[in-house]
């Protein structure tokens, strides 16, 4: 006889998914975590961010205005800004271990690892359970580099009383181009250095060079093509070493090459639970290929984006499959957003997918700087592709970069998932002036 119907390891969006919708079914669940409840979301990543975003925004408006209608420069106050972020993050802990035992879950604390195809030790206790879920979301990728330990993770820099004069990000990822804009209406100079030829893997690269662009103009330094061999001290502050034998001087230097799976305390052998580079290796049911005791979710799983909304998603379908449902997780249509300054967003293929797989499709850059939604706002960077298959007029990929692309990729995400063609969106009466009233001419 297990202890738990079902043992969740992680308390982040999926694990919550996961625990909540069993308990509601009247299974007898446990979920466990090593660090404080919440997830890496709610406490460390997209929402305290974009409070940080938030903040930035409101003074990068006010001086593109300048000139325009606007007088008086804003600053940002990085002290009390960390100090607001934080009224959004203390009480989340205790929050949501209080709603996860009002839903009848026990709540566990401690590092988990497997001791057998269905057994979970946390501590010196073991527990059983008919299913295992795996949703311990991501952790830091390793740099490999000399003085990899000089290096501020994004959590740390959002816990900083004090940001620094200089900050160098390491890597073209969200974190950096973020955080990027924030340091920078911080007041500090900002310097990102990436090995790749474009920032933001899976956008659309030729909008993440108008970006590219635009933080330039902006006054942060962007650096393609520069891998980094190590961080050094130097004196009081520390000097990031490109490959090349350039030295790029810094007060903080942030980690922001990317995140992977957080499974190496786990002890997969032991459950017989195969995993890679991405993540546990699962079906479309989100169950494990190797062990069919034990499921995966999140960041924790080889399928989907690594996204809040994946996770919650998939968190659904393998609670639902766990109480003998049949659910299969499809990601076809999944919307992201980069909060950079302006926001990039895209849902579907980009123009290299779509020839790929053979599709026939219509839509190029349109920079959109001199439109009037970019001018009011004084965008220096704004442009879209929209990528139409010719055969069918529907749309296969969105691709945007301006003001409000937050909020208007999700209407091309709804149009693509209910099949709606260009004609459709053509006779739909946006209201005027909008972001969304633009997608007439995108199209």
């Amino acid at each position: 006889m297990s202890d738990f119907d079902a043992i969740i390891i992680g308390t982040g969006a999926a694990g919550q998914t996961v625990a909540a919708e069993l308990a509601r079914a009247g299974r007898q669940v446990a979920i466990v975590d090593e660090r404080e409840y919440g997830g890496t979301c709610a406490l460390r990543g997209c929402e305290p961010k974009k409070v940080l975003v938030q903040a930035a925004e409101v003074v990068e408006r006010a001086a593109a205005q300048q000139g325009n209608g606007v007088a008086g420069e804003l600053r940002l106050d990085w002290p009390a800004l960390i100090a607001f972020k934080r009224t959004f993050t203390e009480s989340t802990p205790q929050r949501v271990e209080d709603y996860l035992k009002g839903m009848g879950v026990e709540t566990l604390h401690g590092r988990a690892r497997f001791r057998g195809p269905a057994s979970v030790a946390v501590g010196d206790e073991e527990h059983t359970a008919a299913h295992v879920v795996i949703a311990t979301g991501a952790r830091l990728r390793p740099l490999g580099i000399p003085g990899e330990d000089l290096v501020t993770t994004s959590e740390q820099l959002m816990a900083a009383e004090r940001l620094g004069r200089r900050v160098v990000f390491l890597g073209g990822g969200y974190i950096s181009m973020e955080f990027a804009h924030v340091a920078a209406a911080a007041g500090a100079a900002v310097t990102v250095v990436h090995r790749g030829a474009h920032v933001l893997a899976g956008f659309d690269p030729d909008l993440a060079d108008l970006l590219v662009d635009g933080y330039r103009e902006a006054g942060i330094d962007v650096r393609l093509s520069a891998p980094v061999g190590a961080v050094e001290r130097e004196g009081d502050a520390l000097a990031v070493v490109l490959e090349d034998g350039e030295r790029v001087p810094a007060d903080l230097v942030v980690h922001g090459a990317g995140r992977v799976p957080d499974l190496d305390g786990l002890d997969l052998a032991a459950a017989g639970v195969t995993a890679g580079r991405r993540g546990v290796e699962v079906d479309d049911h989100l169950r494990s290929v190797s062990n069919p005791q034990v499921w995966a979710v999140g960041d924790a799983a080889a399928r989907g984006l690594p996204l809040t909304p994946v996770a919650t998603i998939q968190g659904g379908v393998a609670a639902a499959n766990v109480l003998g449902g049949d659910r299969v997780f499809d990601p076809a249509v999944t919307p992201s957003v980069a909060f950079t300054d302006p926001p990039l967003a895209g849902v579907g293929l980009i123009e290299a997918q779509a020839v790929a797989q053979g599709l026939a499709v219509s839509g190029s850059v349109v920079d959109t700087t001199g439109w009037a939604s970019s001018r009011r706002v004084g965008a220096r960077a704004a442009g879209a592709k929209v990528l139409v298959e010719k055969a069918a007029g529907r749309v296969v990929g969105a691709h945007l970069l301006g003001h409000h692309a937050e909020d208007v990729i999700n209407v091309f995400a709804v149009a693509m998932t209910a099949g709606l063609t260009v004609a459709d969106l053509m006779a739909l009466p946006w209201a005027y002036p909008t972001g969304e009233w633009e997608i007439r001419y995108l199209v």
